[in-house]
């Protein structure tokens, strides 16, 4: 039983498929490498946050600490650290709060080139000897 089908009908179907497929798995690409720079800069700001709990006024150690966490991330390349050093807290006494912003530029956008994600993460940190 031969199908009545115009020559090349399944190289058409393919190349309408495969578009899809290779932009669906491009996709998953771009977003385990967002994920990935994410728990980075979360671990990055962990360890600012602990290094902040034994030296509470050294902002620029703590941006180091944050720095040099991620210095073997191949993706990342430049992190806004933004920390606040020995606030005063009504509630809960004085603190400090790290802030580390970064925009993850998608590797495989070709419907919009430039295309950024914001990734950020932030911990507060109790501060007794300020």
């Amino acid at each position: 039983m031969r199908l009545n089908r115009p020559p090349g009908q399944s190289l058409i179907e393919f190349a309408l498929i495969a578009v899809l497929l290779l932009t669906l798995l491009l996709g998953v690409v771009d977003f385990a490498l967002a994920y990935s720079s994410q728990v980075a800069i979360r671990n990055a700001v962990a360890e600012g946050g602990y290094y902040a709990i034994q030296h509470p006024n050294d902002i620029g150690g703590i941006q180091r600490q944050i720095e040099s966490e991620l210095a073997n991330r191949a993706f990342i390349e430049e992190v806004s650290v933004a920390v606040t050093p020995c606030q005063d807290d009504t509630v809960n006494g004085k603190k400090t709060t790290i802030l580390a912003t970064y925009q993850h530029h998608l590797l495989f956008s070709y419907l919009v080139p430039s295309m950024t994600v914001t990734l950020h993460s932030q911990t507060i940190v109790p501060q007794l000897g300020c």
